[in-house]
């Protein structure tokens, strides 16, 4: 199991490099309680590498599991991080992990999900896994788009008048990019301008308003989606915050 999920993590973090759909969903109940996930449709990528692996025996995986045991057996790695970056990825270990691969029919599909007490305990997932994903691979260079350099504080926040989810950047690092760092930032950037990250927050009861005039309001005001590129989440992640008044 343990195999399977950092296979998968390695292709996760390789999927900001292709063509593929995140979609963050949250779902906020009457008491504010709830649950959020994070649905990856990456079925482009599996489609390009699906017959490759084929060849190699690679067989269909399908699993469910959660992060608490992963995290379990990394505890020595974490300790030695820095005390913010335990916190995010202690906030993990309540997470459940639901993977797809099947390389004969080009499916790719993984959807991560917890339950929430209050809106304030909702998690950056994808922040965390950064962290997770540099624990497994120490040394190495990181796939996809180099997450450890945009950083943000992502907060959410309802009290059933409002929903609320701030996003601050955190300050950029110090130190110019070389001209290799700066190409192949451009190069991943063309590759995943045709990815999507969508946003799908379900209320228990009527929407009056969303900040963000692209939201799409459901025909019973309940469920506000909103689509943006990709690049947002790396370029302008502090656009994708927003504020629902009910």
């Amino acid at each position: 199991m343990r195999t399977i999920f950092f296979y998968g993590l390695s292709l996760l973090m390789l999927m900001f490099a292709t063509s593929c759909n995140f979609t963050e969903r949250v779902t906020v109940k009457d008491d504010g309680s709830g649950q959020m996930s994070l649905e990856v449709d990456a079925s482009q990528l599996m489609a390009m590498a699906g017959d490759e692996m084929a060849k190699q025996g690679e067989e269909r995986k399908d699993s469910t599991f959660t992060f608490k045991e992963i995290l379990d057996e990394k505890r020595d790695s974490i300790a030695k991080l820095p005390k913010a970056d335990q916190e995010r990825l202690k906030k993990l270990e309540d997470f459940k992990v639901h993977m797809m691969m099947d390389p004969k029919t080009s499916e790719f599909k993984m959807d991560i999900f917890t339950d929430f007490k209050k809106a304030e305990d909702i998690t950056d997932i994808m922040q965390a896994f950064s962290e997770l994903n540099k624990m497994n691979r120490p040394g190495a260079a990181q796939s996809g788009m180099n997450l450890e350099k945009k950083e943000s504080d992502v907060k959410y926040f309802y009290d059933g008048k409002k929903f609320v989810k701030t996003i601050k950047p955190a300050k950029a690092k110090e130190g110019e990019k070389n001209d290799e760092d700066a190409a192949s930032e451009e190069m991943m950037k063309a590759m995943i301008e045709e990815s999507t990250y969508t946003v799908i927050y379900e209320f228990p009861k009527p929407v009056k308003s969303v900040s963000d005039k692209s939201a799409v309001i459901s025909d019973d005001k309940k469920t506000v989606t909103i689509k943006y590129s990709l690049l947002d989440y790396f370029d302008k992640p502090e656009d994708m915050g927003l504020e629902v008044k009910f």
